[in-house]
């Protein structure tokens, strides 16, 4: 209850935009998230389909090995994976509830149902995995055990004449829609969750949730419940799952009005459907899984209005048979687009530009260029140096614990690579693939010379090569993400009433004022990347501008970035870091402040920053090193604010 309370009061204090619907404000937004999910990969498996000559997956053994053979492939990257159809009667039965557990699951050891199902969430651990659940929040069925229950209490949406209101046939069954706003006030949504938690409390471990449908909001007309109110409603299961639980919300597609509260749409295609530009949206705000196989690879066309998948980079869904029977397949579908998807992920996008007919080019920070080209290949370039062409690629598997490359080709290549700056003076190197079942790797050269940074290679098609340093112990499957990180941070607090009057107050240890002078000593160290100096007032006279360091005079500078900036930072000893932020402009800026570990990204410390035209000084207490990432941060409704901003950095 302690932990529910604190956190309301954090909530509180981060927003300052709550929505009302029929009385359900929700506070927003529900950032900082628990997991990133732009640096985990997110999949799913059906477990009992609807019908019963579909394919099912009873045996979750076999499932655990699945998941092994994904670990391997993946070389131990954190993972969720999402299970569908674990509920009595398989995938969509017994909705509006999410329970009971399907009895005729089963597991090694005589286990059954929810015992099976609870095995193989443990089991999951084991390979870098946390299981979630596909649920539906709208979804109701006749055939449901609380049918009865929601007609009753009238929880179902109807049409102005009073009857119910129709979804899809699923599977040959009708189904209906659940008023989520009447669900809420009745206090069955809060039921629900509770009653499904309780049965699969592992899940507060994994932190998120897929809902299914969620971008479905239709209106109950009889009830003059509006879409918006449904909305509201679904925001208010979302805080409910986060504050009480600790849970985020994912979703089939992660719609604009979600924005700032669900923080990954596995079939998310980006511009195509839903209209949002990745340019504005960061992917650990939001990030985008893919719609099925979408190319050639699987027998299908190339979609040329979805070639942003490949510029950004892709994960996958996994969800289809197909990869569980042919493990070589989830090898081809990772190495093609999702080692790249997780590699770009962790960079800033710079400067995206198009070139008609086809072209695309999207610059990133560390000097990585993604391009869609007028042949139609997607080219992925750093130092100038090919990554990644069409269905062949050489990438670095940056989050194991030595240099690693991953280099695959669907249809065989004979050619040159260059290794990555950081692999200077490697004098040779050993390969691996994997082994026949996918659970392990079997060594297939060793000591192979590399000359001049860069190794010839014959690779045969659809045959993964793991190249790492020679010597180096494979053996050792640990990754960055069981490392100590890089630095610590806590927020200390906000200041409004300094404004521009720094001195004697800010900077006794050392101080950048942007635009005008510094002063730091070896023990402090700073980097900026991603952003440009914009020098709006170089002798400006209101209070708000940054008083000269020395001399009566003041400045309006700021870096700023289209999307977001980092402002490296490393100490030797405990410091207070201060940014100065100030929207000069009154530009209604709103940008997000994160403290992030250098190496894993993962966040350190958060505060969402608005309402500072007239300047703000954030303070963390710091160690070590980290990276202050600086977001730009919509609006409830995705409203448009203006571009991320600082001013100054202050040690004390």
């Amino acid at each position: 209850m302690k932990f529910i309370k604190a956190f309301l009061a954090f909530l509180l204090l981060m927003s300052s935009f709550p929505s009302h619907a029929l009385g359900l404000d929700y506070q927003y937004p529900l950032y900082p998230y628990k997991r990133d999910l732009s640096q985990t990969l997110t999949f799913k498996i059906m477990l009992r389909c609807a019908l019963e000559d579909d394919h099912h997956n009873l045996d979750l053994g076999a499932v655990a090995k699945y998941l092994q053979q994904i670990d391997c492939i993946s070389r131990g990257l954190p993972k969720v994976a999402i299970l569908g159809g674990f509920q009595q009667g398989g995938h969509d039965h017994t909705y509006p509830w999410w329970m009971p557990v399907d009895s005729t699951l089963y597991a090694p050891g005589g286990l059954k149902g929810k015992d099976a199902l609870l095995w193989l969430m443990e089991e999951a651990k084991k390979y870098n995995t946390t299981c979630t659940f596909h649920v539906n929040p709208f979804d109701a069925y006749e055939d449901s055990p609380m049918w009865d229950m929601y007609v009753e209490k009238d929880l179902l949406c109807r049409n102005a004449d009073g009857t119910l209101l129709k979804g899809d046939v699923w599977w040959g069954r009708q189904s209906y829609f659940v008023n989520m706003v009447n669900e809420w006030n009745a206090g069955v949504t809060k039921q629900r969750i509770d009653a499904f938690i309780e049965q699969v409390p592992l899940v507060k471990e994994t932190g998120v949730l897929y809902f299914d449908n969620e971008t479905q909001y239709p209106p109950s007309l009889c009830h003059y419940v509006t879409r918006e109110d449904q909305i509201s409603a679904i925001k208010k299961a979302a805080e409910y799952l986060k504050t009480a639980y600790g849970i985020q919300l994912i979703g089939e597609y992660a719609d604009t009005n979600l924005y700032g509260v669900c923080s990954l749409g596995v079939t998310w295609d980006w511009w195509a459907s839903l209209n949002i530009n990745q340019m504005e949206v960061a992917p650990y705000i939001a990030c985008g899984g893919r719609d099925g196989t979408h190319d050639e690879l699987y027998g299908g066309q190339i979609d040329l209005t979805k070639r942003r998948f490949q510029v950004f980079g892709a994960s996958v869904q996994l969800e289809d048979i197909q990869f569980q029977r042919a493990p070589f397949k989830v090898a081809r579908e990772l190495s093609h687009h999702t080692y790249v998807y997780f590699y770009l992920n962790r960079l800033l996008r710079l400067k995206y530009e198009t070139e008609p007919p086809l072209g695309i080019t999207l610059t990133l920070s560390d000097n990585v260029v993604s391009k869609w080209d007028s042949d139609n290949v997607h080219r992925l370039y750093r130092d100038g140096h090919l990554m990644k062409e069409g269905h062949d690629v050489f990438i670095p598997v940056f989050w194991v614990n030595h240099p690693e490359i991953m280099a695959y080709s669907v249809k065989g290549r004979e050619g040159i690579w260059h290794f990555p700056r950081e692999w200077e003076g490697v004098k040779a190197v050993d390969i691996y693939t994997f082994n026949d079942d996918f659970t392990g790797l079997s060594l297939l050269e060793r000591d192979k010379a590399v000359n001049d940074n860069q190794i010839y290679l014959l690779q045969e098609p659809d045959k993964a090569l793991i190249i790492v340093p020679a010597g180096t112990d494979m053996t050792d499957r640990s990754t960055i993400y069981s490392n100590p990180p890089s630095g610590t941070a806590a927020f200390v607090g906000r200041d409004d009433k300094t404004q521009g009057d720094w001195k004697g107050r800010y900077g006794r240890e050392g101080y950048d004022i942007f635009g005008h002078s510094s002063r730091l000593d070896s023990s402090h160290k700073l980097f900026y990347e991603g952003d440009s100096l914009k020098i709006l007032e170089a002798n400006s006279a209101r209070p708000v501008a940054l008083r000269y360091p020395k001399g009566r005079g003041r400045i309006e500078a700021v870096r700023t970035s289209v999307l977001h900036q980092l402002i490296d930072v490393a100490v030797e000893e405990p410091t207070k870091v201060s940014l100065y932020c100030a929207d000069y402009g009154k530009k209604n800026c709103q940008e997000v402040v994160d403290v992030i570990d250098v190496n894993t990204k993962r966040i350190l410390a958060s505060y969402l920053l608005n309402n500072f035209e007239e300047g703000a000084y954030l303070s963390f207490e710091v160690t070590g090193h980290v990276q202050f990432r600086l977001t730009r941060f919509f609006y409830d409704h995705y409203g448009n604010p203006d571009y991320p901003v600082c001013s100054a950095v202050f040690f004390d």
